[in-house]
């Protein structure tokens, strides 16, 4: 299918700052298509750890993620989703041994997101708070789902969406790829999961963003719709100024967005 020519354009952007405030960059991130497909592999990985362990933790995870390219796209949505979790649990594995080798990288870690995206239909899988967005024009727009503790707090009816920005507990994570041999590590969303499907479908028009939390920590989901309402139709201008935006409040953490627009006619 994805073989195939479509009607269908897809138009990315990427880009990356180190903000105001970190001394380095510990984001890292893979924008590239499958060879002789349409499908784009999306990948933003928001390292933690000292002695630059954060930087070391996502650029294991990027480079792990990178080989899949190497490998024939599968067919089917279920096999996808299986390649895509076998890598997770990779680089999951790459990261924790690097730090088991040096003592001053031990309990390295690094949040991701990761998406699948063909012209038709995206598949995603995250661990930790880096997030997916996916505007679409007349329908609510979806969000991944923190694997923090705010978040929890906030299905508990415990804090508002208005408490998060200033909560004493907001980078705290409880999933990540690598991190100390007690971390939680926990991949969503679950195959077969109705209410939360892996695979979704997107329609010419759409934007799909991909970020650390960099962004959606400093720059609100109405700030962000706007910004697509107004340059969507051009990702690179659109990172752009999701990047400006952030730096603008504050610039406290690194910031990684990606951008995919599904442009053409259905």
């Amino acid at each position: 299918m994805d073989n195939l020519k479509s009607k269908i354009e897809l138009v990315f952007a990427s880009k990356t700052d180190p903000g105001k405030v970190r001394p380095n960059n510990e984001d890292n991130y893979l924008l590239e298509s499958w060879p002789e497909t349409s499908t784009v592999l999306a990948v933003v990985a928001d390292g933690m750890g000292g002695h630059r362990g954060g930087e070391i933790a996502s650029k294991i995870a990027i480079d792990t993620f990178r080989e899949l390219l190497e490998t024939p796209l599968p067919e089917t949505h279920e096999d996808r989703y299986k390649l895509l979790l076998k890598y997770f649990y990779k680089a999951h594995e790459a990261i924790q041994e690097a730090g088991c080798e040096n003592y001053k990288l031990f309990g390295m870690g690094t949040t991701i997101i990761a998406a699948i995206v063909s012209p038709t239909e995206y598949l995603h899988l995250y661990a930790g708070d880096c997030r997916l967005y996916h505007f679409a024009k007349g329908n609510k727009t979806y969000i991944t789902a923190d694997h923090s503790v705010v978040q929890v707090l906030l299905e508990l009816g415990r804090i508002t969406e208005e408490d998060i920005p200033t909560h004493p507990m907001r980078s705290v994570v409880n999933s990540c790829l690598g991190g100390k041999e007690k971390s939680q590590f926990s991949v969503d969303p679950k195959w077969g999961n109705e209410d939360l499907p892996v695979v979704r479908k997107w329609s010419a028009g759409d934007v799909l963003l991909l970020c650390s939390d960099g962004l959606n920590g400093e720059v609100s989901k109405q700030e962000l719709t706007s910004l697509v309402q107004e340059f969507g139709d051009s990702p690179e201008k659109l990172t752009e100024e999701c990047v400006n935006k952030a730096l603008e409040h504050g610039g406290g953490d690194n910031i990684t967005v990606i951008a995919i627009a599904n442009l053409g006619k259905n």
